[in-house]
């Protein structure tokens, strides 16, 4: 729908034609009046309207006719039907073909511009849902889905790949926690970096220390070698730490000291650039 409303109005009657553009005067509508059904046609193309005002007896045939014809547009305009010779049938046949509302003359200022409202507001929420359609993805990394459900997942990846901050995924055991924090790193400005899952809950606690952060040679039984850990490979890229749930609950407590641990280490190896200093 454009900025403004444009409304056609089909009334014979030039005098209720005068009186319903007055109506409107304050209103934000771009409004154009015709007296015949032929004129109704012309003005579908050449003016294009969002919302139609309709008579339904009218010099060269019967609006209703017309109102079965808007339907097949490929942008059909908010039909809203008036007559002085109302009744119950004429109603429910006018909303039947998709009539947006049925007014009976005489009717008010108020009662015009609160139905003319009401089709406006339905415009543009129909514009939005075609937007929000339009922007539907049917496949995301290794998701497919294009579900109300995968469109919010997609969304939630999007804005956490644009973020530097810690993500925490939940889901059942095999519903992609593993896929959406890959989709998460290939999304983000650290796709060029490592992606490293470590599943938490089978490394055994004394071990989880070196695992996250590596170990010399000979820091205990069994460490042959230097071995760098999962926080050093993964540093510019993203850890993964997955099964967090199978830690026990003095490992999981630890967490937040590993977390802070590798922001430490983050900001040794990529201290901030200080700001430059005065021309010379």
């Amino acid at each position: 729908m454009k900025q403004i409303p444009k409304i056609l109005m089909v009334e014979d009657s030039a005098s209720l034609a005068a009186v319903y553009q007055a109506y409107l005067e304050d209103s934000e509508y771009e409004v154009v009046t015709v007296e015949t059904l032929s004129r109704a046609h012309a003005c579908l193309s050449s003016f294009e309207p969002d919302i139609v005002l309709l008579d339904i007896e009218l010099p060269d045939g019967n609006g209703m006719d017309f109102l079965v014809e808007t339907r097949n547009l490929e942008a059909p305009p908010r039909v809203i039907v008036m007559t002085a010779h109302g009744s119950s049938d004429m109603a429910v046949e006018a909303m039947r073909q998709g009539a947006f509302d049925f007014l009976t003359k005489p009717f008010d200022a108020a009662r015009l511009k609160v139905t003319l409202a009401n089709a406006a507001s339905q415009l543009r929420l129909g514009e939005k849902v075609n937007e929000l359609a339009s922007l539907e993805r049917e496949q995301f990394g290794d998701f497919i889905g294009k579900s109300l459900a995968m469109q919010s997942v997609y969304k939630t990846i999007d804005s956490l790949a644009s973020s530097d901050a810690t993500g925490f995924i939940v889901g059942e055991s095999g519903t992609g926690k593993e896929l959406a924090a890959e989709a998460i790193h290939n999304h983000s400005v650290r796709r060029n970096k490592a992606f490293i899952a470590i599943n938490c809950g089978a490394i055994p606690g004394e071990l989880m220390e070196s695992e996250l952060f590596g170990h010399v040679k000979g820091a205990f039984t069994g460490a042959r070698n230097n071995r760098e850990g999962a926080a050093t490979i993964a540093d510019g890229g993203t850890l993964f730490l997955d099964e967090i749930c199978e830690m026990s609950l003095e490992q999981q407590k630890k967490l937040d000291t590993v977390r802070e641990r590798l922001k430490k280490m983050h900001r040794r190896r990529h201290p901030p650039h200080p700001p430059p200093g005065p021309a010379r």
